[in-house]
């Protein structure tokens, strides 16, 4: 029985005012990604390229993390045509997992591109969170003449590492992939327990938030107890790979060299218990955005801030984006 035949029967709360279309692309090297798309109530209207937005979720998460944000977006960005269609990243949520690529920030990127490909968008903004922000600005400084807006939440480009720990991080890798074939799934008795679980961890998700992601995070599955008995019970939809150290290692100079080729207008949301030091952006990486305006705004609230004060985050976004009415953008 698959996770998207039990889970949506446990889930019936309406988010927003809005309906929620289901989505999925094919690319080229077989993945399958799923999405969920929002677009107000006139469906053939089309919005402008500075009012639709591809949505990407941070790590482990999956697109319903955009499920209280994206409606309020909508309303406080209307009346005109408003579209967001928000990406189950490969390997999360109820998108295929990888079977011959790693998961590289640049095969996300790949992806997205494919993506926005067949959804005919000649240009678009795009809102990315966490892990999602830091393959938006990768994207934007790669693809710079196709970004409208470039919105970042608790994100100002991906994490770096010194080269001469690069060898270790590569090592600790390759013995964690080893350790991980003998490894079992995680089991969760309940929704509950999975909740619970993911709001752990120094960036966790508060539970009654967390559990907006579990529709396309958890899938059923069973478990032999000590006593033989069958237990059922959930298990994560996530690829597991993805739970060990990544291969890949980013330089400061490369972060620099995409970032700094960003020519549309940025925004960061930045929480103040979040994954970044609001001095330490400010003081080293917004400067790097040398072609297009940078926005820094600190915001009260933890990694999540996006889910556990949606409201918040909204107006943030929608105030920042509305004062983009003028110019060049005004015509997009």
């Amino acid at each position: 029985m698959s996770a998207t035949n039990v889970l949506p029967s446990l889930f019936q709360v309406k988010i927003g005012d809005y309906d929620t279309l289901e989505k999925s692309f094919e690319l080229r090297n077989g993945i399958n990604l799923r999405a969920k798309h929002w677009k107000t109530e006139s469906r053939d209207a089309k919005a402008r390229d500075c009012r639709r937005f591809l949505a990407l979720h941070g790590f482990l998460d999956n697109a319903s993390s955009f499920d209280l944000l994206a409606p309020l977006l909508l309303k406080q960005l209307g009346p005109e045509p408003v579209e967001i269609v928000a990406l189950d990243l490969a390997g999360h949520g109820l998108s295929s997992h990888r079977t011959t690529e790693d998961y590289a920030l640049w095969r996300y990127v790949e992806d997205a591109d494919q993506v926005v490909e067949q959804l005919g968008w000649q240009r678009h903004g795009i809102i990315g969170h966490s892990m999602g922000g830091a393959i938006s600005t990768i994207y934007a400084g790669l693809y710079e003449s196709r970004l409208t807006l470039c919105i970042l939440l608790d994100n100002f480009g991906p994490l770096t590492r010194d080269v001469e720990d690069q060898p270790q991080h590569l090592l600790e890798h390759i013995q964690e992939k080893k350790a991980l074939a003998t490894k079992r799934l995680p089991f969760h008795p309940t929704i509950e327990s999975a909740c619970r679980a993911r709001s752990q961890g120094t960036y966790g998700i508060q539970p009654e938030f967390a559990r907006n992601l579990m529709p396309r995070g958890l899938r059923p599955i069973e478990r032999t107890l000590d006593d033989g008995t069958v237990a059922q019970g959930w298990t994560w939809t996530t690829d597991r790979f993805l739970t060990i150290r990544s291969p890949q290692s980013l330089s400061e100079a490369y972060v620099k060299a995409f970032m700094s080729r960003i020519c549309c207008p940025v925004l960061a949301v930045l929480a103040e218990g979040g994954l970044l030091p609001l001095t330490k952006v400010s003081d080293e990486r917004e400067g790097w955005i040398t072609k297009g305006k940078v926005t820094i705004k600190g915001v009260p609230g933890n990694h999540s801030v996006h889910m556990e004060d949606a409201s918040m985050v909204a107006e943030s976004i929608s105030s920042w984006v509305l004062e983009q009415n003028v110019g060049e953008i005004a015509r997009l």
